[in-house]
């Protein structure tokens, strides 16, 4: 079944381990704790497409322009996943069992009609006509706070790392073998429904002044 998301507004950016610490003890005493999970996430483009020097940057940066689909899975279980479509401000998702990704990882591709589900046919057309391919994955630690009395959250994405071995992709112990020895990055989201109050830019600029911008835009609500 495919399910739409609320739409909220965000801003993404990049921080330092030292911003991470103080934000993370901030964050422990005013916002609740939602959610600590690990994150294993496959992204397709198309083969047209130039592979960058740093694809990890660029992935991790880049406002796509067309529809954009990636596969996730959580807490090292594959046994199943979401396929999720982004294009602008619209974000839908999908579930997928183990045994259909690792047919997808195989080549096999007609079980994506037999679903009769629309985004998984978009998928299918992406695949087949616009020759989209596994390009990078990314595997990293989430925690998703929510500040006490306010519509916004928090989300914290550590040790952020890629590997561009797509076989792997459901083999977490793999991946972290494929991934070893590389600096995870860290990335901070600011996700709101209307404004940032002024107490939260402060709280910012108290714990997190080497915070790097990378973009703002809209993201599908809270799961």
């Amino acid at each position: 079944m495919t399910t739409n998301q609320l739409r909220l507004r965000q801003l993404h950016y990049q921080i330092t381990p030292d911003d991470y610490s103080a934000l993370r003890t901030c964050l422990s005493v005013h916002a609740e704790e939602l959610e600590v999970r690990s994150v294993h996430t496959m992204f397709f483009t198309s083969y047209r497409d130039r592979i960058p020097k740093d694809p990890m940057g660029e992935i991790l940066s880049l406002e796509p322009t067309g529809p954009r689909f990636s596969l996730h899975y959580y807490d090292d279980d594959p046994t199943y996943l979401m396929l999720e479509r982004r294009l602008d401000e619209q974000s839908s998702s999908t579930m997928v069992a183990e045994a259909e990704c690792r047919a997808l990882l195989a080549g096999e591709t007609d079980w994506l009609l037999y679903r009769h589900d629309p985004l998984l046919q978009e998928f299918h057309e992406g695949l087949t006509e616009q020759m989209l391919l596994p390009q990078m994955l990314l595997t990293y630690q989430r925690e998703v706070y929510m500040a006490e009395g306010l519509d916004l959250w928090v989300t914290l994405d550590t040790d952020i790392r890629a590997s561009l071995q797509h076989m792997d992709f459901l083999d977490p112990w793999q991946l972290e073998r494929d991934t070893m020895g590389q600096n995870g990055k860290i990335l901070m989201e600011i996700s709101y429904s209307n404004h940032i109050p002024d107490n939260v830019f402060c709280m910012l600029e108290e714990t997190a002044p080497r915070r790097r911008l990378l973009r703002s835009g809209h993201s599908k609500g809270r799961r």
